[in-house]
């Protein structure tokens, strides 16, 4: 029974070392901690407002006809260029051709008429003055003859409305252009009764085209003429085409009390890739800063702690300093970055910040394009090596694109 408790006592002081060995190890096991840092580099940073808008014809002219009739031929059909006064369309002609033949005999009686009592009234005038006829006699006459001259010019004016009519049975092209659409086909009557029925749609000219986009009212007072847009076409998701703006109108269209303005956007289109009715989303430019240095938006957010290689126990940034977002145009702010130092510690340093896109910021002031600028830390849960280095310093690490410090 004694050596049975000799030798439950060894076991149990045997585990007991065990499970210190195990608590130890864990004690001493330590998080290793790599800083990133980066040098600030030169970019480009534009702001945006986004909207979306229809691609159509800078100049589209709609062609109807002003008279009734049917369509008995066609000249031109969808895509065809034409030229100004080149013949688009026949319409029977037959009525309009009637209808003239009888203004016109009109107009001839209605002329007779005139120069007979014309002289009617001559006549009637020479005896007036003879004393052979009474002064009512000679009104009647007058009065005769002033409607013989209305009832002319009324069927003159008849008849050139029917010469016009049968002229307009021949539709011509107004423009240089191409036809965009054609409404009607060979035997259908088209009516003219109250409102002129379009044949066709033609567009002067598809090398230039234009945007016609709508923009929220909370972006609209950014956008002004002649600022540069740049927009994608879901037929064309590779290709980025550049406009710029025309004209801002002050109409607003609102919809489910969402309220809208709508901006023209002009375009080239050398190689016709636009075409209309295409749905274009655009980027429209409000500011930009080309090639300056700049840092990430991480920057900004980093705030070391006392597990931060490099750190020693820096102030924190003053409270009162503007937070850097870039939402107005032209505004510097600033704010504090963490940079490593000569001595490889982290030093607090202000900086004049510029324009943002959101993943970067551009550093009008302060930093240098040599300086190592702290955006972050990371951990992994390896053991401590037991090989002694400098925590402070920075190291390259292989494989990587950016510095790291690490402890």
């Amino acid at each position: 029974m004694r050596l049975f408790a000799k030798i439950f006592l060894v076991l149990l002081l045997l585990g007991a070392a065990g499970g210190g060995f195990y608590i130890y190890k864990q004690k001493n096991s330590k998080k290793n901690t790599t800083l990133e840092i980066i040098n600030p580099s030169l970019g480009d940073i534009t702001q945006t407002i986004t909207a979306t808008g229809r691609v159509q014809p800078i100049d589209q002219v709609d062609i109807g006809t002003e008279v009734s009739g049917t369509v008995s031929k066609i000249y031109t059909d969808f895509n065809q260029n034409v030229k100004k006064g080149q013949v688009l369309l026949e319409i029977d002609p037959l009525k309009a051709k009637a209808k003239l033949e009888q203004t016109r005999a009109s107009y001839r009686s209605a002329e007779n008429e005139t120069q007979y009592q014309k002289r009617n009234y001559n006549r009637i005038y020479e005896l007036y003055q003879k004393g052979s006829v009474a002064a009512t006699d000679l009104e009647t006459a007058e009065y005769r003859y002033k409607n013989a001259q209305s009832s002319l010019v009324s069927a003159k004016s008849n008849l050139e409305q029917a010469a016009l009519d049968l002229a307009n049975c021949t539709i011509k092209s107004p423009i240089d252009g191409i036809v965009l659409n054609r409404a009607v086909e060979a035997g259908q009557t088209v009516a003219a009764s109250l409102s002129a029925p379009t044949l066709f749609t033609l567009a002067r000219d598809l090398t230039q085209m234009e945007v016609k986009a709508d923009v929220d009212e909370a972006d609209i007072g950014q956008v002004k003429t002649g600022q540069r847009v740049e927009f994608t076409v879901d037929a064309f998701p590779n290709d980025k085409f550049t406009g710029q703006i025309q004209e801002v109108r002050l109409s607003p269209n609102i919809s489910s009390n969402v309220v809208t303005y709508t901006v023209i956007i002009r375009a080239s289109n050398p190689d016709q890739k636009l075409l209309p009715g295409m749905t274009a989303n655009c980027d429209i430019i409000v500011e930009e800063a080309l090639q300056v240095l700049t840092i990430p938006m991480r920057a900004l957010q980093f705030k070391p702690d006392e597990n931060t290689p490099g750190y020693r126990g820096s102030p924190s940034p003053p409270d009162g300093e503007k937070k850097p977002g870039g939402g107005k145009r032209g505004n510097q702010n600033r704010s504090r970055v963490w940079i490593v130092g000569s001595d490889g510690y982290l030093q607090n340093q202000r900086v004049n910040l510029g324009l943002s896109d959101g993943t970067k910021i551009q550093v009008v002031e302060g930093l240098e394009a040599t300086t190592f600028v702290a955006i972050g830390v990371q951990t992994t849960a390896e053991e401590k090596n037991s090989q002694t280095t400098n925590p402070f310093m920075p190291q390259r690490k292989a494989g990587s694109g950016g510095t790291r410090m690490r402890m």
